[in-house]
């Protein structure tokens, strides 16, 4: 129930606050709810129920939501066009009674280098996007914030923020691990970090906010509303008046366009990317190339070697010169259906024919992943190890793996990473193809380290990203695709939701709204509008419209 009750709070009963978590009865039952608004019984907004009505609020925990979060909680709740219930919900502790807390300490010792000088200067200017390469670590950017009063960090996982807790306690910070050090996190430490809901968590003297990583899909909710932890931080940090860094070595669009303010560390910190050409390997021949196998064998550890088969995109290369089909318009590789291609990206159509030679003979390219394990065993000798998104166990004895971008979330260091045709990651029907891949380019450098390698194998070598990624001038093909989405009008210079309903759509159904269009598939609703005030306007209309329940994903990670 996602609805608002009035109730009295009785005499003798403390700590009752914006943002308590109390118990009250409701239709003969009792439940907790959250309290979103106090006042005076008669005064505006609440008058609205007789005073000898109102039943008395049985108990307050002594754990609830932060003020300013619950108040926040409506804008993120019509934002994302979900439940407000959910909000406070994912805000909440999930212990809600106090427990005595260890005494802190310190003194802290905050870094000094790149990362803590360039967080500095955010810091000095109101906050930004701090560009961090991914060889060096972004948290030298929490010990230089910590200056300023406590830091709410962010990250993309328990993983990540559990072994950033230990990193600054080694340089003196007292922290606060969220869920389980709430009673820390409310008495006052130096940094309270968490994984994502950690957003929304209390935080006794809030100075700064760092959220690490911006980009990963992680930090998107997943239940509606979907809400984005980066833009939930920005919008945290405004109302409280202090600064917010976004980190990232592969910065998002969205997270560049609502900051404005970016730095980039100086220092390169990739380690070497080689681009291997295949266009000379013939089109239904292996991906297991003879440089990807010497890779392999000179790496003297760990190898992973990475192939995504998932998605509905084909990808069409021409029979007679190899080139893969890509739209004219903005270069992304295309789906060919019916004899003409057709672009995800910009929506334009062309005759299905190679644009390099005109030839009109065309092959679908599509190994698979278990055969290019058993092919790579019996190349080399090693111990292969397949791995996709079902893979419950590694196998710690394996030379190398070969599996889908689920290897590089679940192995932890390797020598060398190869990316066995990173075409069909372009070829993917979205947008956000690639800084898709750009992510996973990421998570492969930091798996390898300074010492290793990443191979990328290719039919476009002289793609841009590629390009930009083998010759070290990445911030300029970020800058370049900000420009092609703003001319485009692509999120996140657009705002789009993908709408699934238990109920049956049509075009009698769906609103029309000015500043917005929509398309329907398969039952689901996909809509872009000029902005977010006319997206939700548009959800509104057509909730009011269906009988049923309407599920709303707002800018999803994979559009």
């Amino acid at each position: 129930m996602d609805k608002e009750f009035d109730y009295e709070v009785p005499p003798g009963l403390p700590g009752v606050t914006v943002g308590s978590v109390v118990r009250v009865g409701l239709n003969g039952r009792k439940v907790d709810g959250w309290v979103v608004a106090l006042g005076v019984h008669g005064t505006p907004g609440f008058g609205s129920v007789a005073a000898d009505r109102l039943t008395p609020v049985l108990s307050v925990a002594e754990h609830g939501v932060d003020p300013v979060v619950t108040e926040m909680s409506e804008w993120v709740a019509r934002r994302w066009c979900g439940p407000r219930r959910n909000v406070l919900r994912s805000a909440t502790p999930v212990r809600k009674r106090s427990r005595a807390t260890h005494e802190a300490h310190g003194p802290m010792v905050p870094a000094e280098d790149q990362v803590a000088a360039a967080a500095r200067g955010l810091i000095d200017a109101g906050g930004g996007l701090l560009m961090v390469p991914p060889l060096a670590s972004a948290l030298s950017a929490v010990t230089a914030a910590a200056a300023s009063g406590t830091v709410l960090v962010v990250c993309p996982t328990l993983r990540m923020a559990r072994l950033g807790a230990a990193y600054l306690r080694r340089r003196g910070c007292t922290t606060a691990e969220l869920p389980d050090d709430i009673d820390a996190a409310v008495a006052g430490r130096d940094v309270v970090v968490g994984s994502r809901s950690a957003v929304l968590a209390p935080c006794q003297g809030l100075g700064a906010i760092v959220v690490v990583d911006e980009h990963e899909e992680s930090l998107h909710e997943e239940r509606v509303p979907t809400w984005w932890a980066a833009e939930v931080a920005i919008e945290r940090g405004r109302r409280a008046g202090v600064p917010v860094i976004l980190t990232s070595a592969v910065p998002s669009a969205r997270s560049e366009m609502m900051l404005g303010r970016a730095t980039t560390v100086p220092e390169w910190g990739w380690p070497a990317v080689t681009v291997v050409d295949l266009s000379e390997v013939p089109v239904g021949g292996s991906l297991l190339t003879s440089e990807a196998i010497a890779t392999v064998r000179a790496s003297g550890g760990r190898s992973l070697l990475v192939l995504n088969t998932k998605g509905t995109g084909r990808l069409m290369a021409c029979r007679r010169c190899r080139a893969v089909l890509t739209c004219p318009e903005c270069g992304l590789t295309v789906a060919v259906k019916d004899g003409m291609t057709t672009c995800a990206q910009c929506n334009s159509s062309t005759a299905a024919v190679c644009g390099e030679c005109g030839g009109a003979s065309l092959l679908n390219v599509r190994p698979g992943v278990s055969r290019l394990a058993a092919d790579l065993a019996s190349a080399t000798g090693a111990n292969v190890a397949e791995v996709t998104a079902g893979t419950d166990d590694i196998d710690g004895t394996a030379d190398a793996w070969v599996g889908t971008d689920a290897v590089l979330h679940r192995v932890r260091d390797a020598s060398c990473v190869v990316f066995l045709d990173v075409d069909r990651d372009l070829a993917a029907p979205r947008s956000s193809a690639t800084r898709e891949l750009l992510a996973s380019f990421a998570r492969a450098a930091r798996i390898v380290g300074r010492e290793g390698s990443i191979t990328v194998q290719t039919r476009q070598p002289n793609h841009p990203l590629l390009a930009a990624l083998a010759g070290g001038n990445l911030r300029a093909w970020l800058d370049d695709d900000v420009s092609l989405r703003k001319r485009l009008g692509l999120p996140p210079f657009s705002e789009t939701a993908v709408i699934t309903t238990d109920a049956v759509l049509d075009e009698s159904t769906v609103p029309t709204l000015a500043g917005s269009d929509w398309a329907l598939a398969d039952g689901t609703l996909t809509v872009r509008a000029a902005d977010a005030s006319t997206l939700a306007d548009f959800v509104d209309s057509l909730r009011a419209r269906v009988q049923g329940r309407v599920r709303v994903a707002v800018n999803p990670p994979r559009i």
